[in-house]
């Protein structure tokens, strides 16, 4: 097994709740840390729009991680009392921030390798569906779309992506069950790649993505360009955004905004047992 390097930097990214170590040249990690509950705001995606410049305009990094500080929360979900401060209209492509971001992880001529601890719900897993590879840990991943038992629906890409991966009825299940689902279900289910034993995910993780960096570039680029191609992995940015639009148009009903409310009197976006389990608090709003 490969040893893992002591990294060659370690930057906080300024106006940004994310942390860049890099190992090398051509390995990086990128770790998000909004305490407490790990939420995807606007300084959060703003923050990967701008990695993603960067990593475009790289051409030496080959493989690059993305996990969490926070062993509870890999993203906790969007955060829903921001959603107006997210610029309108983002990006090369002409559309929002999140798409423009999450469309150029997918298609990045990088090899992007989300690592799993914690709650990883909504655009949380949104974001780890855009990319390359996922693997989790068994004792601590918990996966979740929380958007259906909020009356919206899932706009952030999981309705292009989960189908393609866990096909429609297994995808379906997912978006309208509104549940948490276990590491062991979501490996079974095609949402992730594997689940480990906590103590051995690093390990695996760290000496596949190695491995990865130490081979050629074109290489790489080309294996994962034809491949998308083959499969059909690409799912239409603009797809996207007409889901992202209906989120929103979901978000401004009253019903929407009572259960919004309901969920906010629980202790929605703070660190309690609501975040914690949140599927269980969806169900019992759901039977009310």
């Amino acid at each position: 097994m490969n040893k893992l390097k002591e990294p060659m930097s370690v930057d906080k990214m300024k106006g940004a709740p994310l942390t860049i170590t890099k190992y090398s040249e051509s390995f990086w990690r990128v770790t998000l840390d909004n305490p407490p509950i790990n939420l995807m705001g606007p300084d959060m995606i703003e923050g990967l729009q701008r990695l993603m410049d960067t990593i475009e305009a790289d051409n030496k990094l080959k493989v690059i991680i993305f996990d969490s500080a926070n062993e509870d929360y890999f993203v906790s979900h969007f955060d829903v009392l921001k959603g107006a401060e997210l610029p309108q209209v983002s990006g090369k492509l002409g559309v929002t921030q999140w798409v423009d971001v999450s469309n150029r992880i997918h298609n990045a001529g990088v090899i992007s390798i989300a690592v799993i601890r914690g709650r990883v719900r909504g655009i949380g897993s949104e974001m780890i569906l855009a990319c390359d590879m996922r693997f989790a840990s068994l004792e601590k991943a918990v996966f979740g779309h929380l958007e259906v038992g909020m009356g919206l629906l899932p706009g952030g890409g999981a309705a292009e992506y989960l189908p393609l991966y866990s096909g429609y009825s297994r995808a379906l299940e997912i978006a309208v069950g509104a549940d948490d689902f276990s590491a062991e279900t979501a490996e079974k289910y095609g949402w992730i790649n594997r689940a480990f034993p906590d103590g051995q995910l690093d390990d695996y993780v760290n000496n596949l993505a190695t491995r990865i960096s130490g081979f050629e570039l074109p290489a790489l680029q080309a294996t994962k360009a034809t491949m998308l191609k083959r499969v059909g992995s690409k799912p239409d940015p603009f797809e996207i955004q007409e889901s992202s639009n209906k989120f929103f148009e979901l978000y401004q009903r009253p019903e929407a905004q009572k259960l919004l409310g309901k969920l906010m009197d629980l202790g929605f976006q703070t660190e309690n047992d609501t975040e914690f389990r949140l599927g269980h608090y969806l169900g019992r709003l759901a039977g009310e």
